[in-house]
């Protein structure tokens, strides 16, 4: 007999019983004709200047919708902590360094392998809120893990994250607070911002590394980062020594690139670069790049002239590409 709580699950998914069980598992099913298939692949993408590589687990098709309904009908019901800025609606890399602008001493803390560290146990947890049984909380979770962690590339993966860290936000957030000492957490970026004494005198680091230690985490000693008023001060990417901004250099970037691609044409500018992508492609990343600088710089003449070019020049390849060129 079907547990009452995993029918509740089916309907509120609208998804058969037998299908979300299909889909919590780590097994390969066997189609009639086709072979096999599972129910995540594996993603490779490379970012930043270095290309460093990026595996994402990724669930198919059927999955990813499902994993999508448990985020917005279930999940999302959830109360997050205010500590957290990632994955949560309204809130932006910018408001997330802007906690931090103007700040004496600011220190940075990275956790290590963050999703790879969220075992099936810690979801199980934060499933358990839901107050179903055992069977059902079970079903749920294995819905939302692979191989017994967070999959780096479900929809559900980021949100569970915060749920997951909710209690050492609020509990850190807190102790902050008694110490003058701003906090945010940025999915596996931590910065604590206030005055160099208040921030050293406290050993907010070994508090911290304590802390997540005793959770199964780890700090990536690596990334710790100390930046004093006089230095440079970025926070997610952004610097915040007076107001958040994007970094010169990566302005001067992105006008560079644009340059090439209008002097020497997107084709010869990528095959300067090496680089195998599509002149289309490559430009929609281009001024996906530009428009993010825009929502940090919507004054800035010169990325809204190099945003406008692209745009014409986007339009040139895409006819391009229609007729075969």
């Amino acid at each position: 007999m079907t547990d009452v709580d995993v029918m509740l699950i089916s309907e509120v998914l609208g998804v058969p019983v037998r299908k979300l069980y299909m889909l919590s598992s780590d097994r390969v099913p066997r189609k009639k004709r086709s072979g096999s298939y599972s129910n995540y692949h594996q993603s490779v993408i490379y970012t930043g200047k270095a290309k460093k590589k990026r595996v994402l687990t990724v669930p198919n098709g059927f999955l990813k919708l499902v994993q999508r309904r448990i985020l917005d009908r279930c999940l999302s019901k959830l109360p997050i902590s205010e500590y957290a800025t990632a994955y949560r609606k309204g809130v932006s890399v910018r408001d997330n360094a802007a906690c931090h602008s103007g700040a004496d001493f600011i220190i940075k803390l990275d956790i290590s392998g963050f999703f790879d560290s969220i075992n099936d146990d810690a979801v199980y947890m934060v499933m358990k809120q839901f107050r179903l049984s055992p069977r059902a909380t079970s079903l749920i979770t294995h819905l939302c893990v692979h191989r017994g962690v967070l999959p780096q590339g479900a929809p559900t993966s980021p949100y569970i994250a915060n749920l997951v860290m909710k209690h050492f936000d609020d509990s850190i957030g807190a102790w902050c607070r008694e110490r003058n000492i701003t906090y945010t957490r940025y999915c596996d970026d931590m910065t604590f911002s206030g005055s160099r004494d208040d921030l050293l005198d406290s050993h907010v680091v070994g508090r911290v590394s304590r802390k997540l230690y005793s959770m199964g985490f780890e700090l990536n000693r690596e990334k710790t980062v100390f930046a004093g008023r006089s230095q440079r001060q970025t926070v997610t990417g952004l610097v915040v020594n007076e107001k958040p901004d994007l970094p010169r250099e990566k302005r001067r970037e992105l006008r560079q690139e644009v340059y090439y691609c209008l002097k020497y044409g997107v084709r010869e500018h990528l095959s300067r670069l090496c680089s195998g992508d599509t002149p289309l492609h490559y430009i929609n990343g281009l001024i996906g790049r530009i428009a993010y600088g825009l929502q940090q710089r919507p004054d800035d003449i010169k990325l809204r002239e190099s945003f406008e070019n692209l745009k014409e020049l986007r339009e040139k390849e895409a006819q391009n590409e229609e007729k075969g060129n």
